[in-house]
């Protein structure tokens, strides 16, 4: 009995020293960047495993960032956009790069932006909206994901009754998992790969992904893949809208964003994001373009409306870095140099947007739409369109699905504003 009872206790010793190892060293790679554990070289100073949990470890980063300027959006803010870009003015930095990858819709725009002024001590936001987000009037149902229990706040500003259980979820899912300790030991085993994945501190993301599938499929092979999902997208989007008649759906929530900021006196500047010619030409096919005009014109009503101190941004457009030519299927090594595919930009024009929005001497990109300027804009833009895509200044555009159709190129009807 005594035999059994020594073997019972020697077993449960042996059984919490295993956990107690797991969880050190879980705690010690931090593979999530849950807990900010101090990076080590060869160890912990790429985090791969974030990949898949990046809401998770943004939500904790940038509570300990403590940054002056917030930038919020998608994947390609998380990838394009450089927090520690030298283009940043020095009164803005630090920067915290809020973009979550998988992070469609603008009301997780206002989610994050909530939460980034909750921690503070926050003075700017720059807030990308990606201009599919306004196409769709599907509304998720009531039920609260993990995610929006970690907030502090609900969205009325009052305390978030779920908070603490999902810390308390949060940390033991980090440390005492199978789950956390084989991404922990990943981390460990692939900290000497050049090609890694890694999400740096300040919430910025290196392009590893994308290298490496340029290298292995070449840049028209991405082009062409994201396009098929596009074209999903847009046909799903465009059935939608059919006989939408009205403001877009979600102006209100970009309207809540400006008041939240003002409320909190942070300086917003919104952004229509960047997206190469051969995602806007899969849009002008399914008949959504006069969608997009609509977009931009509400938009610069509904700022000027607020007071006109946000600057709003149009990076949507036919101008000379969002028509490079994408190269031939057959070609796998000639690299693009603004886009890695068509809805996400590379960090080089990232710092052009930079540099653009809040520098000097910036190339021209973009404009600052208004209500005064934005049809003179929606029809330069149209302009554009058809000399770089319809009159072939530029390779041919650009792949198969992207293509201009035989009469593809008239102008389009300016787009109705809400009836």
């Amino acid at each position: 009995m005594d035999n059994g009872h020594h073997f019972i206790r020697t077993w449960f010793v042996a059984l919490c020293a295993l956990a107690g190892l797991v969880v050190a060293l879980n705690l010690l790679v931090d593979p999530y960047d849950v807990f900010g554990t101090r990076r080590i070289a060869g160890l912990s100073l790429l985090k791969p495993g974030a990949k898949n949990h990046a809401l998770l470890t943004k939500t904790y980063q940038e509570a300990r960032a403590h940054p002056v300027t917030v930038l919020i959006g998608s994947s390609s803010t998380h990838i394009g956009i450089d927090a520690a870009a030298p283009e940043w003015p020095g009164p803005m930095r630090p920067v915290y790069n809020y973009g979550i990858p998988g992070g469609a819709g603008v009301s997780m725009r206002l989610d994050t932006l909530r939460e980034a002024i909750f921690n503070g001590p926050l003075k700017n936001a720059v807030v990308f909206l990606d201009f599919q987000d306004f196409f769709s009037i599907n509304r998720p149902g009531d039920g609260r994901s993990e995610d929006d229990r970690r907030y502090h706040l609900l969205p009325d500003g009052r305390p978030n009754p779920d908070r603490a259980l999902q810390i308390a979820n949060d940390m033991f899912l980090s440390l005492a998992t199978m789950g956390s300790l084989v991404d922990s030991l990943k981390t460990i085993a692939l900290q000497r790969d050049p090609t890694l994945l890694n999400l740096a501190p300040d919430g910025s993301s290196n392009e590893a992904d994308f290298s490496n599938a340029f290298r292995t499929d070449g840049m028209h092979d991405l082009f062409a893949q994201k396009d098929d999902y596009e074209v999903e997208r847009a046909e799903r989007l465009r059935r939608s809208m059919a006989g939408w008649q009205g403001a877009l759906p979600d102006l209100n929530v970009v309207r809540a964003i400006i008041a939240l900021a003002r409320a909190n006196h942070v300086k917003l500047t919104l952004v229509l994001t960047p997206h190469h010619a051969d995602a806007l030409e899969i849009y002008w096919r399914m008949g959504l373009w006069p969608r997009i005009e609509q977009l931009k014109t509400e938009l610069a009503g509904l700022v000027a409306e607020q007071g006109g101190d946000v600057p709003l941004w149009d990076f949507l457009n036919y101008d000379a870095f969002n028509t490079e030519g994408v190269p031939a299927a057959e070609d796998r090594r000639t690299p693009t140099q603004w886009y890695w595919e068509p809805s996400h930009f590379k960090k080089q024009l990232g710092a052009i947007v930079i540099q653009r929005m809040f520098g000097t001497d910036a190339p021209r990109f973009g404009a600052v739409l208004t209500p005064e300027n934005v049809g003179a804009v929606n029809q330069l833009v149209r302009d554009h369109r058809q000399s770089r895509v319809c009159g072939h200044e530029r390779p041919a555009l650009l792949t198969s699905l992207a293509r201009p159709l035989p009469d593809g190129c008239a102008m389009p009807a300016m787009a109705r504003g809400p009836t």
